[in-house]
């Protein structure tokens, strides 16, 4: 059997790549189907409507990187924190050419052997920012 913790990893790459690229299939297949979304602007997204939003991400020309990245296992829940820096445009919408960094939030569920994202928060954050 493969270790969960290796699958939640791959998991979370693919996530982040299906969602800077569109790819629509993949988001669906790794969504559970009470997903809730907090993105950085404050809005709340359902799972429906998340994906109508994920979908008119397809084209753009999207890059995400991950760091800070840690995972804390309860059972069959897996909380995962860490950074995005998101580059390469089209964040905010098609023609937005602005990067930006998010602090995030994930919380991923095993289910029949495979994880799932239940939910998700993210925060913009600064680099230059001393914290208070």
């Amino acid at each position: 059997m493969p270790d969960q913790a290796v699958l939640l990893q791959e998991a979370v790459r693919q996530f982040g790549e299906a969602w800077a690229s569109g790819d629509l299939r993949t988001l669906d297949a790794l969504l559970s189907p009470t997903y809730s979304h907090s993105d950085a602007f404050g809005k709340l997204y359902d799972r429906a409507g998340w994906l109508a939003y994920a979908a008119a991400r397809a084209g753009r020309g999207t890059q995400i990187s991950f760091r800070e990245v840690e995972t804390r296992y309860i059972g069959d829940i897996a909380v995962v924190t860490g950074v995005n820096d998101l580059t390469g445009g089209g964040i905010r919408n098609a023609g937005d050419q602005t990067d930006l960094s998010i602090r995030f939030t994930q919380v991923w569920l095993l289910r029949d052997g495979k994880w799932l994202r239940e939910a998700f928060q993210a925060t913009p954050i600064q680099e230059d920012s001393n914290g208070a």
